[in-house]
């Protein structure tokens, strides 16, 4: 596994599930918990795959693919 050197992540969130009744997935840090969201790389060779990790102090709540984020948000950006 190998860290990614980039922006502190404030939030990830899920793509809408388009159902009626039902709102997207979304860690965002100060919210249930979560104090950092961390990212890495895994590589298999021919691919790779980008993780993010959602934190709980020491206890990892989630590891989310990013292939399943609709939106990262970063401290600095405009929310």
């Amino acid at each position: 596994m190998r860290e990614i050197p980039t922006k502190k992540v404030r939030g990830v969130y899920g793509p809408e599930p388009l159902r009626s009744g039902e709102l997207p997935i979304a860690h965002v840090i100060g919210f249930d918990g979560v104090t950092s969201i961390t990212e890495f790389d895994e590589n298999f060779g021919t691919y790779g795959i980008r993780w993010f990790c959602v934190w709980k102090g020491e206890l990892e709540l989630c590891r989310v693919n990013a292939l399943h984020i609709a939106q990262v948000d970063f401290e600095g950006s405009e929310a």
